[in-house]
């Protein structure tokens, strides 16, 4: 590890204190310092940092401290704490926010600039461990995702950032202290600024490497999801992030770049140095050799690093990047430095788990990236330029990606292929061309990542976000850290608007250091005529002109119908004929690109699929089959996430492509900057080659040059560049004069004659400053050396008010340890007297801590205690020692030990209770040795005799009697324990299942409730349509629309009936008006409609006039609470109904007049005796051939669903008999069933019409039909007073929601000959249907099934035995059948929505 030399007594750290500032002058400063290791210089404001591409001693605790405690920041040497202590320092003496803007070509170090500032303000602000924790833990994961290997850069980050941390009013950064942030892994960012890293220290994870001491806390920006909202953020940390470079997921290493243009060879007219401090703005060109870049590191990451049984889950074939097509293109070695893609991979998984991210997701996040590979490996038959179809051999790679994407076999390749859109009243399906269908998989694959990259930078953020919002004072340092300015070979949109970004960042830059200053000098009558600059006006003007501009050409070319690249790059050369900023390429036709004299240098583009790259299209197709994956990671990721508190707002038409998003983002920073006072960091690159102790002149030239230094260093020189109001600058320094000579400052009348008095007591030279009307103007280094006297006085007064304050605490201080050692003595003599061991032990600690014996009062107190001390501790060694030895008599058989060992036991005054057992052990060892005497005189008087033999057996029975009868004790203990065990484990199952149960009692509870309280509100909206009807009725209101369509889309928009009756003409003008030219009606696989500009490409989830009319109202209503009065009211008839010319028709209704033959027909038909229509309709039949029937389905443009049921009841007449409404809640949905199309709508238990409803649970899996019965909870406002009876139960294996149609139940109540059903009334959940089904208790039940359908590779459909096709949406087409009868339900095809039975 190098640390900085001096250079030389004659060096200069500022390059404004150079006696020259030619270009070869500052160029050799540069290098000497750079030779020296004093990688940082000073530019005026501005700080220049060479990467040394080594490890510098610099970041360590103690240059932290330096810049903390120093007065004079001005004499520290230049380092970027000092640029962060300089804006900190600001913060809190202004009031005001601070950004710091780090800049430089790709590889200088702007993310190493950056990450030591950050540093130094977690160390200066004195930031919780937890917060640190949480920042550096996240560090892998923005690395591993966002970071990818470049030509200039291995470990490049591929995303522009704004980093944004919020202080308190003491200035500390705000952070929750609760709840548990991640400890993740501590390693540092590696890559071709490994060489700044410090000497290797115990690092906070296993995984961790060599890190500074400093920066075991900090090491990674601040991520969240990338929106910023301005200042106002209730995090701790924040960043918003730009422009993520999606097109390297797909593409990778294509094209070598070109070298940049010399200064020599730029274009007349153009400047040798331009201007331009901060915006990344040097070229990152590059001498790209094929195939020199990677992917983002994470690919290859996973590649190296899963372990086998991973890469088998995630089908996975080899580990080498070369043999998956979106990585082959590029290099496909590791990254460099010095850390391997295992080792980072083992990071990332450490990093996403302390992330509060599952095991499961965490494995649902590495399919998504699998599926990412496996996409790009699906190809297609370019024989079929107009009908896309995959190439048989990537059957493999496209069954694998449904696989761990957890889609449907055999969906994908449909929704690659083809697309459903309306042709008339039908939906048909279209062949999508071929490069249409190369477009599709590779927005899906780019969509994926880039969704998931926002997914995680939310969820760093949610561990990074504070307690609370930011207080009224609070204050944002914000650290800039974006593109730099790109020239290649061939230049696309990307490179557009990367260097664009550089120009809006330079044209600040100009403001801030030359406009403003000579407009203030202006103002202030100084003369500004020797300082001149060059802006980019011109160039921000070409891109951003209201109708003419590059960018506003792009977006309308996007909407032409016929709209072309060729056409665009021409529009924009006809706009701009004799423009100095766009020319056209020389060699080139004026179709194929133009030229753009950048700031840094021309740039040549190509706008080939300018067009397609930002509309950024994806196919809603797409979309669907991922909101429906059983990935539940992917599910979220392309979900809409809507605000339940915002209401229902509708997408806008107009088209947004990405290059209008990126203007707005950049638009928003330059606002924010705006807001903030500025910091400058210029990193510069010494060498191309990454190679330490070597500086290229022409590569130092080249960036001082391009980064507009030598201009600032210029206007720093010949300027004034520090300036100060006249008041401001004299009740600021007046203090420096002294006493004596503030009465003459102060009796000058006006404000410049006492700044000029005081400037002259100050001892500044005249040439160091100019006075103007309303401020003072410094020379560079004059004002900060004023506020370092300033600081220095203050600190000298500071120091005698401490001296006293200190005089006081330290005397109050003294008086309190007086008084605790007091009390320490005496709680030690009272201890003393005493025989707790503890206590005195405490008591002697508590005395020497508070030095009560270093005073004769208290050595003797001390001294005592201690005897007393050591003699408690011989008798507790006695006692301890009699202890052992009575354990070891008491485990013997001895008499006389035992005997002793109880004698030394009483001595020592032992434990009672193991005095009590050596006592009863002696008795019984007494006890003992007299009943053996008694037997051996026994055994000896019987020796003679001739029963000796079965004495002794007797006696050795009796032996093994004892002991058994002691080891069935010893068992029987152990058994009682045993049952005891399991006895508190079966209550604890028991509590467990109690609190499932009540679980379980709860949600069905909760589910009921939701659908009384939904059923309540429909039934109150349908009170208040009834109230609006009758009130317009009475006022003979009429629109040429139906009145109660009318009012369902007025809701539908949002209106209020009880406000908005004036408006609503516009409801009735909406229903009336023709789609909008250009949207195509498509269909997606689960059957939802959708909405696709045939231009742009655009997806709309709603019908493209919603937003344009509900615009309409929110303007209207606005008018009308401004005191307007609203439209009137039409009162026209409305038009005669058409009499539909086919009895068939959707939704007709049958004739009425013939009630009796109509009744007579049905009971033929259903083979039922009933008369009433209701009964015949609801009661089961006994039909003796079969009926015909079909189901109509009406999808509304609010996206409501309704089905209405017909019966065909001869070949002519079809028979309207009951619809279906859906009602959506929160854990599935139900259908109300009425008699009456309109009375569906409240699905009112008490209603004539109302028969019944079907409830289905949240993943459409179990469906249940019951009749207007009251629920078994009692729970249904006017309900029939009897229960509900169940009358039908449908299960599926898989969900309806996008499934093939798997196996499939259906559970009825049998039907005896004469017509009567079981009844099934359960009174509780036990005895449902769907209980019983659970169970198998079918008895006197129908139980019938489908059969399984099969994989048809032919037509890539589920096909059943029969000869119908199973749809993928839903089961149109299903065969049921009971186990002993043949088939009784076979739907049929459908046709003009219906639904054929």
């Amino acid at each position: 590890m190098a640390m900085p030399r001096a250079p030389g007594s004659e060096d200069t750290p500022d390059l404004s204190q150079l006696d020259s500032i030619d270009a070869a002058v500052v160029l050799g400063k540069i290098k000497t310092r750079h030779e020296h290791d004093a990688i940082y210089t000073r530019c005026g404001s501005v700080l220049i940092a060479i990467n040394p591409y080594k490890r510098l001693g610099v970041y360590e605790e103690a240059q932290l401290s330096q810049y903390k405690a120093s007065l004079a920041l001005e004499r520290e040497p230049p380092h970027v704490f000092a640029v962060a202590s300089s804006a900190h320092r600001a913060m809190i003496s202004d009031g005001r926010n601070q950004a710091i803007i780090v800049s430089g070509e790709s590889g200088a170090g702007k993310t190493e600039s950056a990450t030591y500032m950050l540093l130094y303000l977690r160390f200066v602000s004195n930031t919780s461990p937890e917060l640190e924790q949480r920042i550096y833990g996240a560090a892998p994961l923005t690395e591993a995702f966002g970071c990818a290997k470049t030509v200039r850069n291995d470990n490049s980050s591929r995303f522009g950032k704004f980093i944004a941390l919020n202080f308190d009013q003491s200035a500390r950064i705000q952070v929750r202290c609760g709840g548990g942030g991640p400890n993740g892994s501590a390693r540092a960012s590696q890559g071709s600024t490994d060489a700044w890293r410090a000497p290797p220290v115990q690092p906070q994870s296993p995984l961790a490497g060599p890190l500074p001491r400093a920066l075991q806390a900090v090491n990674v920006p601040f991520p969240s999801d990338a929106t910023l909202v301005g200042w106002t953020t209730s995090q701790g940390a924040s960043l918003q992030t730009y422009l993520l470079e999606k097109s390297r997921v797909t593409h990778v290493g294509n094209g070598a770049p070109a070298h940049l243009t010399p200064l020599s060879r730029r274009g007349p007219g153009r400047r040798s140095h331009m201007t331009g401090v901060y915006a990344r703005c040097s070229c990152r060109v590059s001498v790209r050799p094929p195939a020199s870049e990677r992917s983002y590191h994470i690919f290859y990451c996973l590649l190296r690093g899963a372990s086998p049984a991973l890469q088998k889950q995630l089908r996975l074939q080899s580990t080498d990047p070369k043999s998956y097509k979106y990585l082959s293109s590029g290099e496909s070695g590791e990254p460099g430095g010095s850390r391997t893609d295992k080792e980072l991979f083992a990071e990332v998984a450490t990093a996403l788990s302390a992330q509060a991210l599952s095991v499961l997701q965490i494995e649902q996040l590495w399919m998504c990236l699998a599926g990412v590979l496996h996409l790009g490996a699906v190809a297609f038959d370019q024989s079929k330029p107009d009908a896309a179809a995959v190439v048989p051999g990537s059957a493999a790679s496209i069954s694998a990606c449904e696989a761990v994407l957890g889609l449907q076999q055999g969906i994908l390749h449909k929704a690659l292929c083809k697309r459903k859109i309306k042709a008339g009243r039908e939906f048909v399906e279209q062949d999508l061309s071929f490069a249409s269908a190369t477009d599709n998989r590779d927005a899906l694959a780019k969509a994926i990542y880039s969704k998931l990259f926002d997914r995680l930078i939310a969820q760093i953020n949610t561990a990074l976000a504070a307690g609370g919002q930011l207080s009224g004072d609070g204050r944002i340092i914000g650290i800039v850290d974006i593109f730099g300015f790109e020239i290649f070979e061939k230049n696309s949109l990307e490179q557009l608007c990367i260097n664009f970004a550089n120009e809006k960042l330079q044209a600040l830059f100009t403001k801030t250091v030359f406009a403003e200053t000579i407009r203030a000098y202006k103002e202030d009558g100084i003369d500004a005529a020797d300082i001149t600059y060059a802006d980019n006006a011109e160039l921000i003007a070409t891109f951003e002109a209201p109708n003419t501009g590059l960018l506003a050409q792009l977006t309308e070319e996007c909407l032409v119908p016929k709209g072309t690249d060729e056409g665009f790059c021409e529009k924009v050369l006809a706009a701009y004929p004799k423009s100095s900023v766009l020319t056209r390429i020389k060699g080139a036709s004026a179709r194929e690109g133009f030229g753009i004299n950048h700031f840094a240098g021309p740039v040549n583009y190509s706008t080939k699929a300018w067009l397609d790259k930002n509309k950024d299209p994806l196919n809603g197709d797409l979309v669907v089959l991922m909101q429906f994956s059983d990935n539940a990671l992917l599910q979220e990721l392309f979900s809409v996430q809507e605000d339940p508190a915002a209401g229902k707002k509708f997408k806008s038409t107009k088209f947004r492509g990405v290059i209008e998003t990126f203007r707005s983002q950049l638009t928003e920073l330059v606002a924010v900057l705006e807001a903030s006072d500025l910091h400058f960091v210029r990193c510069f690159k010494p060498n191309d080659a990454k190679a330490a102790d070597s500086c290229r002149d022409d590569v130092i030239s080249r960036q001082l040059h391009t980064s507009g230094v030598l201009d600032a260093l210029r206007v720093a020189r010949s300027g004034y560049p520090d300036r100060l109001p006249l008041t401001e600058f004299v009740s600021t320094f007046a203090a420096l004069a002294g006493l004596k000579a503030l009465p003459e400052i102060e009796a000058r009348k006006t404000p410049k004659e006492r700044a000029l008095a005081l400037l002259d007591v100050l001892g500044i030279p005249k040439d160091k400053f100019k006075a103007g009307k309303e401020r003072l103007f410094f020379a560079g280094g004059v004002l900060d050396a004023l506020k370092t006297r300033r600081v220095e006085a203050m600190a000298l007064v500071a120091g005698r008010l401490q001296a006293g304050a200190r005089g006081i605490v330290a005397r109050a201080a003294a008086r309190r340890m007086r008084k605790h050692r007091e009390d320490a003595l005496g709680r030690l003599v009272a201890a003393s007297q005493a025989d707790d061991l503890d206590v005195l032990r405490k008591g002697i600690f508590e005395a020497k801590a508070a030095r009560v014996h270093l005073y004769p009062a208290g050595k003797a107190g001390v001294e005592a205690a201690e005897k007393r001390l050591r003699a408690l501790e011989a008798h507790l060694a006695a006692r301890r020692q009699a202890e052992v030895a009575l354990e070891a008599a008491v485990g013997g058989s001895a008499i006389a030990p035992l005997e002793a060992a109880l004698a030394k036991a009483v001595e020592s005054k032992v434990d009672p209770h193991l005095l009590e057992r050596g006592q009863r052990k002696l008795g019984a060892l007494k006890a003992e040795e007299a009943k053996r005497k008694e037997e051996e005189a026994q055994i000896a008087a019987m020796r003679a005799a001739k029963d000796r033999a079965a004495a002794e057996a007797a006696l050795a029975e009796e032996r093994k009697k004892r002991g058994a009868e002691a080891a069935a004790a010893e068992a029987a203990l152990v058994v009682r324990e045993e049952e005891e065990r399991r006895a508190q484990e079966a209550a604890r199952m028991r509590a467990a299942q109690a609190e499932a149960n009540a679980e379980a009692d709860k949600d069905r509870v909760s589910l009921e409730e939701e659908e009384q309280a939904a059923a309540r509100a429909v039934e109150e909206e349908e009170a208040l349509r009834k109230q609006v009807l009758t009130k317009l009725d009475g006022e003979g209101v009429r629109f040429r629309s139906g009145t109660e369509d009318v009012l369902e889309y007025a809701v539908y928009l949002g209106m209020n009936l009880h406000e908005d009756l004036g408006l609503l003409w516009i409801a009735d003008q909406a229903l009336q008006a023709d789609d909008p030219e250009g949207w195509e009606q498509c269909e997606s696989p689960n059957g939802d409609v959708y909405y696709m500009h045939e231009v742009t490409k655009q997806v709309l989830w709603q019908h493209p006039l919603d937003y344009q009319y509900q615009q309409l109202y929110l303007t209207e209503k606005k008018k009308v609470a401004g005191g307007l009065k609203p439209v009137a009211l039409e009162h026209r008839a409305a038009p005669p109904a058409e009499a539909p010319s086919d009895a068939r028709a959707d939704g007709a209704p049958p004739a009425a007049g013939e009630d009796d033959a109509l009744r007579r027909t049905l009971q033929g038909l259903l083979g039922t005796s009933y008369g009433e229509l209701r009964t015949l309709l609801t009661e089961p039949a006994q039909c003796k051939a079969p009926v015909r029937c079909f189901v109509i389905r009406h999808k509304s443009r609010m996206g409501g669903s309704k089905f209405d049921f017909f019966m065909s009841i001869s070949k002519n007449d079809d028979m309207y008999c009951f619809t279906a409404k859906k009602h959506s809640v929160a854990k599935g949905c139900y259908y109300s069933i009425a008699l009456d199309q309109d009375e569906v709508r409240r699905p009112k238990a008490g209603s004539e019409s109302f028969v019944g409803k079907v409830r289905s649970d949240r993943k459409s899996q179990e469906y249940t039909l019951y009749d207007d019965g009251a629920s078994p909870d009692g729970k249904d406002k006017d309900a029939r007073p009897e229960l509900r009876k169940e009358l039908l139960h449908v299960s599926f294996l898989n969900s309806l929601r996008n499934r093939n149609p798997g196996a499939m139940q259906v559970l009825l109540p049998r039907v005896d000959a004469k017509g009567n059903a079981l009844t099934v009334q359960p009174t509780d959940p036990e005895g449902s249907l769907a209980e019983k089904l659970k169970r198998n208790d079918t008895a006197q039940l129908l139980e019938m099934k489908n059969r399984e359908p099969k994989w048809n590779t032919a037509s890539q459909m589920y096909q059943l035995d029969f000869h119908g096709r199973a749809t993928l949406a839903s089961c149109k087409n299903i065969q049921l059948h009971s186990k002993v009868r043949r088939p009784c339900a076979q739907p049929g095809p459908a046709r003009r929505r219906r639904r054929s039975v």
